[in-house]
């Protein structure tokens, strides 16, 4: 369980350097690329900021029957594709396959920060040399990562259509990607958002956008936030997409949401699940959680599946025909450093004492 606890103030930012602390300056280099595990015919990607290969899985072949829309996993901070193992397995077992899940790593090899145990994980770490340092990003420096991942899913699968399932940072890196990219919207089936920062986080309070890494686009009062939401929030959702959000809704469990921030990561439109005591990483990988929002994706596919050749009764049936067939369409009074610090030491404090408890 500790694990948990120590990582939850990185999923969404890092300490910056000590100079001017833009998230347009220098942060650490990860420490390599992520393992590529995606199908042996899957088309190389390479990271836009870092030069190297980016990591993730998903595959069979190219064209391969579907029975699922798409769904892409989005990590959060300081982590890598590899925290959603666990989730990818859920799906398996309950039908899906590798051909309709997809995850990408958008700032090389992750610490072992994601929560809960996941020994496939753990042994890539040994095989990669892992010095298990998870290296801080932000939102925008991966856009044009996931913009590059969306587009190669679509086109190796065949399927137009796609739905995302994000976490924390990983919530509004593609929430902004399809801010960016409008004409995605129109293809998007599902959205899935799990305790994303998208109305600020405590662990940027008023002052620290000039001294926390990405604080300038996560404090609650930034511009960053509100263009991304848009005027009283008219572009937090949008159809045809159905959307979902998942999170502790007490201001005392998830550290990246004390107090006033415990609604950040609703989004006007949406169906807003709270889950009273659930921590960070619990919202996303509890069985029952991955159990909500795989069903939650499998009822907003539904009008789609006719173009697989997919049979729905009751329970699933998959008579999936190939891919191809599947059309496509179209502010508060800013604090000094010392007060950033302190929130980040308290919301450390309070998750390490839920785990002591």
């Amino acid at each position: 369980m500790k694990r948990i606890a120590v990582v939850t103030v990185g999923l969404l930012i890092g300490l910056a350097s000590p100079a001017s602390a833009s998230h347009k300056l220098l942060h650490d280099r990860p420490q390599g690329p992520a393992t590529v595990r995606f199908a042996a015919d899957f088309p190389a990607l390479i990271d836009h900021e870092w030069d190297f290969a980016l990591g993730g899985f998903g595959g069979i072949e190219s064209r391969h029957p579907l029975a699922h829309v798409p769904v892409m996993f989005i990590h959060g901070n300081v982590v890598d594709h590899s925290d959603w193992y666990p989730v990818r397995d859920a799906f398996k077992a309950a039908g899906w396959t590798d051909q309709e899940l997809w995850a990408p790593s958008y700032n090389g090899i992750g610490g072992n920060a994601g929560g809960g145990p996941n020994p496939e994980r753990d042994q890539e770490r040994l095989a990669q040399g892992s010095d298990y340092r998870g290296r801080t990003t932000n939102n925008d420096l991966n856009v044009p990562d996931l913009y590059d991942f969306i587009m190669a899913v679509r086109a190796y699968t065949g399927s137009a259509k796609f739905s995302i399932v994000s976490h924390s940072l990983g919530v509004t890196v593609a929430r902004k990607t399809l801010k960016v990219h409008p004409e995605l919207r129109a293809d998007l089936v599902a959205f899935v958002g799990i305790a994303g920062g998208n109305h600020g986080t405590s662990l940027c309070p008023p002052g620290s956008a000039e001294h926390v890494h990405s604080c300038d686009e996560l404090e609650a009062d930034s511009t960053w936030l509100a263009d991304l939401n848009g005027p009283g929030g008219a572009d937090e959702t949008y159809g045809p997409a159905t959307w979902m959000t998942l999170y502790d809704d007490t201001g005392a469990v998830d550290a990246a949401y004390v107090g006033p921030y415990a609604e950040s990561p609703r989004l006007e439109g949406a169906d807003n699940r709270a889950f009273t005591g659930k921590h960070h990483n619990a919202l996303r990988l509890d069985a029952d959680m991955i159990a909500l929002y795989r069903s939650f994706l499998e009822d907003a596919e539904t009008p789609y599946l006719a173009a697989l050749g997919v049979q729905v009764k009751g329970t699933r049936q998959t008579n999936a025909k190939a891919a191809d067939d599947l059309p496509a369409t179209g502010a508060g009074t800013r604090a000094p450093l010392a007060t950033a610090l302190l929130a980040l030491a308290a919301a450390a404090t309070l998750m390490r004492r839920r785990i002591l408890a």
